[in-house]
């Protein structure tokens, strides 16, 4: 079987020279116990010849473009879509693969299947389909709120779904490895047009903290040093006093709390917060929004405890206007984009950096946020 699989990639060189090297990155093994023809991650293809035996040769080839396009997406190793379990994240993939991809007669789930609209991203499709998996993951009881079609064809799936995406766990290092692949592709074979334009916009979404504020560094550099000597002078060590630079601006954090804001999503936004005094910062000041400016905060140290208003609709309209009436130097928006496009008056001199709380998110709303400023996913780091 492993003859079999090296010879149909192989021929994958001349046509479809992204999956070929995605795949080469991986290895090939046999697993007899997993309960699914085959699967990918921890830099791995896995097969179980029970399966993989009664395949043919073209159903086999769809199958390993099936886990070759998940790993260009990067399915396997981003991080898990809040609150949803390895079932619900293994359709959701296999959704967003199904929207994207055609395969001819390979028979992979689509979103009309669950009666999902399409041209949705891979954490939306996740998070709809956990919320139709039944409680626990048995069988659907009438009365539960989840006892349609749906449910009881998720919950007689379970096993296979679930063990599709086992090996699946955040690796930074795979990542940087598959955005190598996808930013050195010219030739994408089947994987052309939108679908190969996704893939590229990927590798740009992800900006860390430090480099969302060099967007403003003009504005942000103080011409003030703080002498220390906790850190040494680059030329002379601890003889001489080194420095640290201060910024010194007036930056406002515009956090989402809408009703479409997660609570894992919240926690995460103030970590953002928290981390721009790690890098200099002295005070920010924190506004909190939904379809209006709910609360006002200026903050000089780490915030350990938060308390939320709001959780309405969105206007980006809002903070907008205030960061514009307050002559703000930067805005940064902390959100999940899910609003219509706002106004920028003419008269606005503050800069705006967007923060999608997913790749998801960055990949509905970067169009027209880039209009108005930079845009990025978070990343902490």
């Amino acid at each position: 079987m492993k003859d079999r699989i090296s010879t149909l990639v192989e021929r994958w060189f001349i046509s479809e020279p992204a999956l070929f090297q995605v795949i080469c990155t991986h290895d090939v093994k046999e697993n007899h116990s997993m309960p699914c023809p085959v699967r990918s991650g921890r830099k791995t293809i896995e097969y179980n010849p029970a399966f993989t035996d009664e395949m043919s040769d073209a159903a086999l080839d769809q199958a390993l473009r099936t886990e070759a396009v998940r790993i260009l997406l990067k399915h396997p190793y981003q991080r898990k879509p809040d609150a949803c379990s390895q079932q619900a994240i293994a359709v959701g993939s296999n959704l967003t693969i199904g929207d994207n991809y055609q395969f001819g007669n390979y028979n992979i789930e689509r979103p009309k299947d669950y009666e999902l609209p399409e041209g949705q991203a891979y954490e939306w499709y996740s998070r709809r389909i956990q919320e139709l998996i039944p409680p626990s993951g048995g069988q659907p009881q009438p009365g539960d709120g989840n006892s349609d079609w749906r449910s009881d064809k998720l919950g007689k799936s379970a096993e296979q779904q679930t063990a599709l995406s086992e090996l699946w766990e955040e690796d930074e290092l795979t990542l940087a490895l598959i955005d190598g692949i996808i930013e050195s592709t010219k030739d994408w074979g089947s994987l052309a047009g939108s679908f190969a334009e996704m893939l590229q916009a990927s590798t740009r979404a992800k900006i860390n903290w430090r480099n969302v504020l060099s967007g403003f560094r003009a504005s942000i550099l103080s011409s003030v040093r703080k002498l220390t000597r906790m850190r040494p002078n680059r030329r002379t060590g601890f003889d001489n006093m080194g420095s640290i630079r201060r910024f010194n601006t007036k930056l406002l954090v515009a956090v989402d709390v809408s009703g479409s804001i997660s609570s894992q999503d919240l926690s995460y936004f103030y970590g953002v917060i928290n981390s721009a005094f790690r890098y200099g910062f002295t005070q920010v000041d924190v506004i909190q929004f939904d379809c209006g400016v709910r609360v006002v905060q200026s903050l000089k140290k780490v915030m350990r405890d938060v308390a939320v208003v709001g959780r309405g609709g969105t206007s980006f309209q809002e903070p907008i206007n205030y960061a514009n009436d307050n002559n703000y130097d930067g805005l940064v928006m902390l959100t999940d984009g899910y609003a219509p496009e706002p106004w920028i008056p003419d008269n606005m001199r503050c800069k705006i950096v967007w923060v999608c709380n997913n790749r998801g998110s960055y990949e509905h709303s970067h169009g027209w946020m880039e209009r108005s400023g930079r845009v990025c996913t978070m990343e902490l780091s």
